[in-house]
């Protein structure tokens, strides 16, 4: 691996790999935002060591022989120590851009693909692929969102029809929006191979196995259940309100959660392919894991020539959904005035 300091304004760039004593490569299906953080050199008072120094707006890059850059971001923050011995830094992709820029919007028939190419287009972020969920949106009012929430509240609304999940990312300096489906090709994490160590924990806090639908008057018309999960673990129910353009019975099936919740952490020798939203394939004896697992959080770590991984998984992918406000015109009753 290859660690780049990078200093735009300037044109110049560093190949700063041996003075990084240790860095990491981390993100999570729920932070969106990748993160690079690396321990720099600091010997302030030794004149021999000349270190290029990092300043705030600076940019840091991590490069693989094989896949090429697999990360880009700014470093936003700066502590500096007179101390010797190393600082830490950290960085994170374009994703920080969108999650920290606000806009109110108003859309009306449109896809959630063209929604992002707007809002990418007004952040001057570039796109590197958009699913084509084909989908119309009739209405969708966003009041001071984040751009990250505008984005994906467009295809949750196509997720609310389609049933497909969706999730976004940084990917080769330009945003991806991904169904969920991709899994890390000819790769198995092996308690026989690549696992050092793996751990099983389950809860039944999320399960969900009937949902009644409502409404908007806030009467039952309908309901999807799992007569098999409430045999077994007994009702847990939830509710869900009818929206315009979204079909209920494929809006409500979407909150099912019939199994308890497993979370599995594995951590095991680093592939770089093996980060968030992606599947993977898992065969451990130990834990009795066989099949193929989501990826909901990862961090990379390279320290002394060692890279090593920290995952957890999950059975089932999960989807960043996010809501907008529903406005209603209410009906004006028309009044004449009479004279005399």
């Amino acid at each position: 691996m290859i660690v780049k300091l990078i200093k735009p304004k300037q044109n110049i760039q560093y190949d700063i790999t041996n003075a990084c004593a240790a860095y990491s490569w981390s993100g999570s299906a729920s932070e969106a935002a990748r993160n690079f953080e690396f321990e720099y050199l600091n010997a302030p008072y030794d004149d021999t060591m000349k270190l290029p120094e990092v300043e705030t707006g600076d940019f840091v890059s991590l490069t693989d022989d094989r896949e090429g850059e697999v990360f880009y971001g700014q470093i936003s923050g700066i502590e500096r120590s007179s101390q010797t011995g190393s600082i830490t830094f950290s960085a994170m992709d374009m994703m920080k851009n969108l999650l920290e820029s606000a806009d109110q919007k108003n859309f009306k028939n449109i896809t959630a693909e063209a929604i992002a190419t707007e809002i990418c287009a007004d952040a001057q972020i570039p796109i590197r692929y958009l699913y084509p969920t084909g989908i119309n949106i009739k209405s969708m009012i966003c009041d001071e969102m984040s751009l990250y929430d505008i984005i994906m509240a467009g295809y949750t609304k196509a997720h609310k029809i389609s049933g497909d999940k969706y999730f976004a990312m940084i990917y080769k300096r330009g945003l991806g929006v991904y169904k969920s489906e991709w899994i890390v090709s000819k790769f198995t994490l092996s308690d026989q191979e690549n696992i050092f160590e793996s751990d099983i924990q389950e809860t039944m806090e999320e399960t969900k196995n009937r949902i009644k639908i409502l409404d908007s008057k806030g009467k039952q018309i309908g309901e999807v259940k799992d007569e098999d999960s409430i045999s077994s673990f007994g009702v847990f129910q939830s509710i869900y309100k009818q929206e315009k353009g979204v079909d209920a019975v494929t809006a409500a099936t979407a909150k099912l959660k019939t199994t308890p919740t497993q979370t599995i952490k594995i951590s095991a020798v680093g592939d770089i392919n093996c980060i968030s939203c992606y599947y993977v394939a898992v065969t451990d004896g130990a834990t009795g894991l066989s099949g193929r697992y989501w990826i909901a959080s990862d961090k990379h770590t390279w320290s002394n020539g060692i890279h090593k991984m920290d995952l957890t998984l999950k059975f089932e992918a999960i989807m960043s959904e996010v809501e907008t406000k529903e406005v209603t015109q209410k009906k004006v009753k028309k009044t004449t005035n009479r004279k005399g």
